[in-house]
């Protein structure tokens, strides 16, 4: 088995080198029967995407949002039904499959989600945060995201920059660090999938505390200012959840930064 998919992943690698995507389609659907990854379905959709085919793509990003649901990766899962709403935005399907989300195992019981071989286990997930809303709160602030894919490298926010989003990781990691009076640069964390940034400036107003940058090409979700003030208008809740949520992970950024002095 091995061999043979060795030579589908030769054969996608040709094609999608020749941007040939109407071949590789059928190569990635071989390669799907070896082996059932969620990652496959999302590069068909990709590669529907390239043909023009948005509905097939969007329908693809949601079979592959499924799959990772399955497997207790809603982050992941979130991330795809979002892509899916961004080129059908009336994908029905994934509206509801977002919703039905709060009450998936994960965030109803609080269980971690699956961590990626090499990857070590989130230590601020989001699936608290999520667990604390009630489905109204889940349903608008998840309605208010917007997937993004960052190279490597890239900074995502910016020391002393006053940019109010909120983020969370869906795929890859950044790295997270201030730098110092010295001009010591010190590394705060490593984020990853489904961990959250971003919160601290938009709750006190003041400029970022750190900078955040794409470690890997990264998928992400955001929730821009504006949209997020408009939220905390209608359900005050949110900004006490996010408060709590920021106290907590504050105190250990804190700890490690006065180590580092």
């Amino acid at each position: 088995m091995s061999s043979e998919k060795g030579n589908i992943l030769e054969a996608i690698q040709k094609y999608v080198s020749k941007s040939d995507w109407k071949s590789a389609i059928p190569e990635m659907e071989k390669l799907f029967a070896l082996d059932p990854d969620p990652i496959v379905r999302v590069r068909i959709g990709d590669a529907y995407q390239k043909l023009n085919q948005k509905t097939v793509a969007a329908n693809e990003y949601v079979r592959a949002a499924d799959l990772y649901a399955e497997k207790g990766a809603v982050v992941k899962a979130l991330a795809q039904y979002k892509l899916a709403l961004r080129i059908d935005p009336n994908n029905r399907r994934a509206q509801q499959k977002i919703e039905a989300l709060h009450s998936h195992t994960t965030i109803s019981e609080q269980k971690a989600e699956p961590v990626d071989p090499g990857k070590q286990k989130p230590a601020n997930s989001v699936i608290p945060l999520f667990s604390s809303f009630t489905q109204d709160e889940f349903n608008d602030f998840t309605s208010r995201m917007v997937v993004h894919t960052v190279k490597a490298g890239t900074v995502i926010l910016q020391e002393g920059g006053r940019g109010n989003s909120v983020y969370v990781i869906a795929n890859g990691s950044v790295k997270v660090y201030t730098t110092l009076v010295s001009g010591e640069r010190v590394e705060l964390a490593v984020l990853g999938p489904s961990e959250f940034f971003g919160e601290i400036s938009f709750l006190t107003g003041k400029p970022r505390t750190a900078t955040v940058e794409a470690a890997e090409d990264t998928d992400i979700l955001e929730v821009d200012e504006a949209k997020l003030t408009d939220l905390i208008a209608r359900r005050p809740n949110v900004r006490d959840v996010l408060q709590q949520y920021s106290e907590m992970r504050s105190q250990g950024t804190l700890n490690k930064v006065q180590g580092a002095e």
